[in-house]
């Protein structure tokens, strides 16, 4: 399946950002940590994308800024199905540092084991598997574009 998506390095007013903990899966078996977003409408902008996406996921509305990077060709595994997208990397900020819990019905939800705030230490030490590489990179750009 082909699919675009808009993810969001959403930071609160410390800086940290939001990540998403998926269940175990894959052929290591262990957890990984992703940026929060989806899937791209048709004709929808990805701003819009972005923002609608991250309030379907964890309740937060967020001033969206601009993409600060693109990848294409995104290979993993989502309820037994191969993905293959392209994904759009946005700035974003909150005030709200309260997760909820996801749309109500949005199967996404069974996904989501977990969520956490990182600070930049955090990340730059951690062993824990995150999504996308280069993870910290985005995050520095992130603060200087907000």
């Amino acid at each position: 399946m082909a699919r675009r998506a808009a993810r969001v390095v959403l930071l609160d007013p410390a800086n940290r950002v939001l990540l998403l903990r998926s269940f175990a899966s894959g052929p290591d078996r262990r957890p990984g940590w992703y940026l929060p977003g989806g899937g791209i409408r048709p004709f929808e902008a990805i701003a819009d994308a972005a923002r609608r996406e991250l309030r379907e996921e964890t309740g937060i509305n967020a001033v969206i800024g601009p993409v600060l990077a693109q990848r294409t060709g995104v290979r993993f595994v989502f309820r037994g199905r191969t993905v293959i997208q392209d994904e759009w990397y946005l700035a974003g900020r909150t005030s709200a540092t309260a997760v909820g819990s996801g749309k109500p019905g949005d199967g996404e939800r069974r996904a989501i084991d977990a969520h956490r705030w990182w600070t930049a230490a955090e990340l730059a030490s951690t062993d824990d598997v995150l999504h996308p590489p280069g993870l910290a990179d985005l995050v520095r750009a992130a603060v200087e574009s907000l």
